[in-house]
Formats: C-alpha cells, structure tokens, sequence
C-alpha cells in the first residue's frame, strides 16, 4: 500500500493474521518482528502483524509483484508510484561499507562524519549496526580498538 498520511512517500507491506505460528514464516522470510495486535472488540481474536516500510517494501514489491494477481498488482504499481526515496538516506552501500572501513582503520566518528558529510549521529548508528544491517560489522572491544565478529 501507499504509506499513511504522515510519510505518504514510503509505501508499506503489511501481512496481518491471527495465527502466531503461521506469521513468524513471513517475519523470518522479511527479517521483520512480529507484532501482536490487541483486538478492538472483546469477541475478536487478536490478530499479528508483520510490516515492511520504505525501500525494503519497494524491493520486496519489485520481487513479489510478478506473483501476485492482477489486483494485488494494481495496489503495487500504486505503492511505486508514490514512493519518493528520501534524500537524506545519506549513504549508499558503497558509502557505508567505505566508512565502516575508515572506523576499522582508527579514524573518529566525527572525521568519518565530515569525510562523509553526515551528522555523527549516523556514522554511530552504522557502527553499532542500528543501519546498513546487511554489511558485515567489527565490533568495538574494551581497548577502543576493532575485532572481527
């Protein structure tokens, strides 16, 4: 679907169910949590959730379009068409996995940051690994310096 009025730009897949068993298969294959959803009504089953949003709901899209109906295929092509990739996804892979190395190197996340035109506040989050989950990471051992997972 088109994303909600707050981020109309990032479309969104969501797979709802009330089977908990039967929803961790698509959390697994998304590499999404499942939410629980408290039911509104007491006689309703509560029901769970597993939602994909921005770029990796497009490139899922892309992926699952061809094996969907032509309904379904209708809601996607007007999912891809509002998308508007944000300009502040700062980096690319390349851009990442470059940073990720100058970090290995002993650079400080601020001299990343400048190289890089970012705020600091990203350079962090690419170390920890909050972003860009799918580049190998290094962590920080208690001398300040760098090991291999």
């Amino acid at each position: 679907m088109t994303g909600p009025p707050s981020s109309p730009g990032l479309p969104v897949i969501a797979v709802n169910m009330t089977d908990h068993d039967v929803m961790a298969r698509p959390g697994r294959i998304f590499g999404r949590k499942v939410h629980e959803l408290k039911p509104r009504n007491a006689r309703w089953r509560t029901s769970y959730q597993v939602r994909v949003n921005g770029g990796a709901a497009v490139r899922w899209m892309t992926v699952l379009r061809p094996l969907m109906g032509s309904r379904r295929q209708g809601q996607i092509d007007r999912a891809l068409a509002s998308y508007a990739p944000r300009p502040v996804a700062l980096l690319t892979d390349e851009a990442a996995r470059a940073a990720l190395d100058d970090l290995l190197g002993g650079a400080s996340v601020k001299s990343v940051a400048e190289r890089f035109g970012v705020s600091v506040w990203c350079i962090y989050d690419l170390r920890l690994g909050r972003t860009f989950k799918h580049l190998a990471r290094e962590r920080i051992v208690a001398t300040g310096g760098y090991q291999p997972r």
